[in-house]
């Protein structure tokens, strides 16, 4: 049928079906000189507070933390997004340039990432996410971002001409991909190898064929940021720009093979309320029960630690309601912490603070027997699943409800697409 012959929505539907694959392009980018990799390669900008970036950073003269998170080398009193805080940046990524902390690559790259903590094993491909994807929906997000922080991340990239901190990516596992995932840990030597401060030993091998991984991506139908949705944003937004970014540094993982762990709540101060009027509150809205430890890692099974006590508040989701009201960190926000603490933006509101399930629930407990929180809320993990249904039905997570882990480190690969303004 020629064109003339389609409706609007058969328009639509072919244009869907010509777009349903995913787009990557191999990076022009600066490698870490191997000889150098523990020293340069850091822990992700956003995970580390400027005070733990300084205990960090010291007697590692070049590691990227200093051009990532520059304002360590400054008083608390001067904030992160000053305009000498950039400029800083840029002096330090040029001296790692110089002193060779970083290579040129040859040609345009794509690498092998792999990631063991303990028994987990996850591998995934470095390259350059495709704009087009990301404006599209076809690169699916699932969590707002922050314009301050945002604002961060552009002027950092366009001071440094480069992009140092990758996003984080999943796919619907492929057979084809995975197979050259180990062909290539069998066969190829590592580009560098380096064990980080948590003991996770993080692999980088550079594709042989980086043209064959891109046309193996063409048969992958979506892919979804899980974690760097401020550096996805940012990249973006300098696409536009005359001298911007080719893509978006991202390193993509098969779904099977990435971990999702809970981000449990701190309740700071429970005002107006006391404990034990909370506790009254709790059980309107949910169905609460003793509980020796903290709940079981299970959906619909939510832990509140009070008084040193645990308690299991339980509630069912309507099967027929959308997937973000699904989400335990939903209900605990929609029954509990906003319409009886009034908790309108769990982002922003002081009265609480976030715990990621790294920690475990140990922590949970201590922060609130020694005084720091009033009262801490444990969460079931959100599964993966979870996670795709809400970015496909183009919605929204919660607040932080999802802790990837093991983390990605930065600096074995940079894309540097421009000259950078020290």
């Amino acid at each position: 049928m020629g064109k003339a012959g389609l409706d609007k929505h058969g328009m639509e539907a072919l244009l869907s079906l010509l777009t349903i694959m995913v787009k990557i392009h191999p990076i022009p980018a600066l490698s870490v000189n191997p000889a150098q990799a523990k020293q340069v390669t850091c822990v992700p900008y956003d995970i580390v507070s400027r005070e733990e970036c300084r205990t960090l950073a010291k007697d590692h003269p070049n590691t990227l933390l200093r051009v990532d998170r520059a304002d360590l080398e400054f008083p608390d009193t001067v904030k992160f997004n000053t305009p000498e805080v950039y400029k800083k940046a840029a002096q330090n990524f040029a001296q790692l340039i110089k002193n060779q902390s970083f290579l040129k690559e040859a040609r345009p790259t794509i690498y092998l990432v792999r990631m063991i903590e303990g028994k987990h094993r996850q591998r995934g491909f470095a390259a350059l996410a495709d704009f087009a994807d990301y404006a599209s929906g076809q690169l699916r997000k699932h969590e707002f971002t922050r314009p301050d922080k945002e604002d961060d991340r552009v002027n950092l990239i366009r001071h440094l001409g480069a992009l140092t901190g990758p996003v984080l990516a999943a796919y619907p596992d492929l057979p084809e991909l995975t197979a050259q995932m180990n062909e290539i840990e069998l066969t190829v030597k590592p580009l560098a190898e380096v064990t980080d401060e948590r003991g996770v030993i993080h692999t980088v091998w550079r594709c042989p064929d980086p043209a064959e991984i891109v046309k193996l991506f063409t048969q992958v139908s979506r892919s979804y940021i899980a974690d760097g949705h401020h550096r996805a944003a940012a990249a973006a937004r300098l696409a536009k720009e005359k001298h911007g970014p080719l893509g978006i540094l991202t390193v993509y993982f098969p779904a099977s093979e990435l971990r999702v762990l809970p981000y449990h709540r701190l309740v700071l101060k429970l005002d107006p309320f006391t404990p034990a009027t909370f506790l009254e509150e709790a059980k309107k809205v949910f169905q609460v029960t003793p509980s020796p430890t903290a709940p079981p890692d299970k959906t619909g099974k939510i832990g509140l630690f009070l008084e040193g006590k645990w308690h299991q508040l339980s509630w069912k989701a309507d099967e027929k309601s959308d997937p973000v009201a699904k989400l335990d960190a939903s209900a605990l926000q929609d029954r509990l912490l906003g319409p009886v603490l009034k908790v309108k933006d769990p982002r922003t509101d002081v009265r609480l603070d976030f715990v990621g399930g790294i920690h475990g629930t140990k922590s949970l407990e201590d922060k609130v027997n020694s005084g720091h929180a009033s009262a801490a809320f444990s969460l079931p993990a959100v599964s993966l699943s979870q996670i795709l249904a809400v970015a496909d039905a183009d919605q929204i997570m919660p607040p932080k409800s999802t802790w990837f882990e093991p983390k990605l480190r930065s600096g074995f690969y940079v894309h540097q697409f421009g000259p950078n303004q020290p």
